[in-house]
């Protein structure tokens, strides 16, 4: 695996902030450490990004200040320069996309003809699109940490026409990974989740962001989802017909909390005779802080995937084996899909032994004769 220690950290911005001005507006890190770092974030300025104003919060455009201009076909090309140039600089490139989350791009784009048209003829692609694009031409690993669509399928057979990877969508770093803890206990206890309530308030730019409707709306359906896998792996708990439970997610926008992200949850459960079991849970966190070791992970992780071979086969288009960092994991087979932390985590982990050579875990304990 790679050493994160020699990552070589570049990237676009649709703010022109230096990272030191950045992390001074954050306010996420404690200051003193900030000053000991300015001479290396000062350093460190973004890209230009590129940006469709459509597909986000108008509430980010006053720190649109860093943007590039163009046809479809000419963004397209300015990222893939930008590609280029870090290729000359490193042995290799991994993008990850962590900016705003954009509103789903609807309806999907089924066909590579149908890409190809939306290209020329400049209709409106939102920016994570033209960035897949671009990495995949440049056959760059692309990971989708953000919940709209940007993986509709000409895009995955795009990658798959050109051998590269792709992982995703959302980050799954705070109440949705308990949640899928949650679910494996109590569905796994043979306890029947009935309804689920989730509610955050926060005050970052994502926050922000996610504020309007349009964008929230993303972030509902990647939330809602992860509930979805354990349910229809219980048909005793949940027969056909009732494998529907209430299940709703609520995001606020509240800035004097900044970064300091307050999560709710309310899990209901039926029991015994009819009765109701609730548990109500309080998570205080740091989201950024939560997220940035995941991004790491996942990036060493994919960087290895990238060059793995199973029986002279290439993983991929999509590195399913990420599942386990993303809210609503994307795979090769649509109809199977793991969202489970138990289940992604043993898997991840048995793969990793087997590469290395190590037996996978033996779970019976025949080994200890009962």
């Amino acid at each position: 695996m790679v050493n994160p220690v020699n990552f070589d950290i570049s990237g676009w911005d649709i703010s022109g902030a230096n990272l030191y001005e950045a992390a001074c507006r954050s306010h996420v890190l404690e200051p003193t450490l900030i000053e000991q770092l300015k001479d290396d974030l000062s350093a460190i300025t973004p890209m230009k990004a590129i940006l469709n104003p459509d597909f986000i919060a108008s509430n980010q455009a006053d720190r649109a200040d860093n943007v590039r201009t163009g046809t479809n076909q000419e963004l397209i090309d300015m990222i893939r320069k930008d590609i280029r140039d870090c290729k000359a600089r490193n042995d290799k490139v991994i993008v990850l996309w962590t900016a705003n989350t954009e509103m789903f791009l609807l309806p999907e784009i089924d066909t590579m003809d149908d890409l190809e048209n939306r290209i020329k003829t400049n209709q409106a692609l939102p920016a994570s699109v033209l960035y897949c694009i671009a990495c995949i031409q440049e056959q760059v690993t692309y990971l989708n940490g953000s919940p709209q669509n940007t993986f509709h399928p000409a895009i995955v057979q795009l990658a798959e026409k050109h051998g590269s990877c792709l992982a995703g969508s959302d980050f799954k770093s705070g109440q949705t990974r308990f949640k899928t803890v949650m679910s494996d206990f109590l569905i796994g206890s043979g306890l029947r989740i009935s309804s689920v309530v989730s509610y955050n308030h926060l005050g970052n730019n994502d926050g922000k962001n996610l504020s309007e409707d349009k964008t929230f709306r993303s972030k509902q359906i990647s939330k809602a989802g992860v509930l979805d896998d354990a349910i229809k792996a219980n048909p005793v708990l949940y027969p056909e017909g009732k494998d529907k439970i209430d299940h709703e997610v609520v995001i606020k926008y509240v800035p004097f909390v900044g970064d300091s992200k307050r999560a709710m949850d309310e899990y209901s459960s039926q029991i015994f005779l009819n009765g109701t079991n609730t548990i109500s849970t309080y998570n205080i966190c740091e989201d950024s802080l939560l997220a940035v070791p995941l991004m790491y992970d996942m990036i060493v992780l994919g960087e290895l995937f990238s060059r793995m071979q199973i029986d002279g086969e290439k993983m991929g288009p999509i590195l399913s084996y990420l599942s386990f960092f993303f809210k609503a994991p994307i795979t090769n087979h649509g109809e199977y899909v793991i969202n489970s932390f138990g289940r992604q985590r043993e898997t991840l982990t048995n793969l990793l032994k087997v590469a290395s050579g190590i037996m996978p875990d033996d779970t019976t304990l025949l080994s200890f004769k009962f």
